[in-house]
């Protein structure tokens, strides 16, 4: 670790040691990049984790809107703030939903702090219906007016189409005969060709202009 890392190290833990907010976890990988992360407990405590970064000169490097269970119709989402403090990266999460009856929660805007936010904020109120509080634009970016927000979250994702059942049944039989127990009335199947062949037929090649003339 350099220098100066070190000192950001430092910096961020004594910031964030005299604030509310819950006690900061650290990660590193094998290229010496370290990573700080706090999870806030509401989305209320947004709007404080942002002035704080903001005071330490922190880049707000990207947002991200996910849901942690898409097994229950997509309400269990969540938003990560990827921020940068010189080399040190700082990722603040914050589930935006209710624990006991999983009902959306509005999230105040962070576009006062960091102006890039913009974009990302209009994003997910327009494809995914998270309902941004305070935000000096919201107007859409892509999406016509006439249609729903959120619209994105209603969608079947193509991989849920073809998730390949018949495939897999397929393959299953192709090693089960492997093994010697398909059953006869696959045989068939698998032993059909993939194409018909079409029977090639002889052609002479053309002449040369050369030729003809001779």
């Amino acid at each position: 670790m350099s220098q100066t890392q070190n000192n950001t190290i430092d910096l961020i833990k004594d910031t964030f040691a005299k604030t509310a907010f819950a006690p900061l976890s650290w990660t590193t990988n094998d290229y010496g990049n370290f990573y700080a992360w706090l999870k806030l407990d509401s989305p209320a405590q947004l709007t404080e984790a942002a002035h704080v970064l903001q005071s330490l000169n922190a880049r707000l490097c990207t947002v991200t809107a996910y849901t942690e269970d898409r097994s229950n119709e997509a309400k269990q989402q969540a938003i990560a703030y990827h921020f940068a403090i010189k080399s040190i990266l700082f990722c603040v999460t914050v589930q935006i939903y209710d624990k006991e009856t999983l009902e959306p929660l509005a999230v105040p805007s962070i576009t006062a702090y960091f102006r890039n936010a913009d974009w990302n904020e209009r994003e997910f109120m327009e494809m995914y219906n998270i309902k941004i509080i305070d935000h000096p634009n919201p107007k859409r970016l892509f999406l016509d007016e006439r249609l729903d927000a959120g619209i994105m979250t209603q969608l079947i994702p193509f991989s849920s189409m073809v998730h390949g059942t018949g495939s897999k049944n397929l393959w299953e039989q192709v090693m089960l005969e492997k093994m010697g127990y398909v059953p006869e009335s696959y045989k068939q199947v698998l032993h059909e060709p993939a194409f018909t062949k079409v029977e090639e037929t002889q052609k002479e090649a053309p002449k040369s202009q050369t030729a003809e003339k001779e």
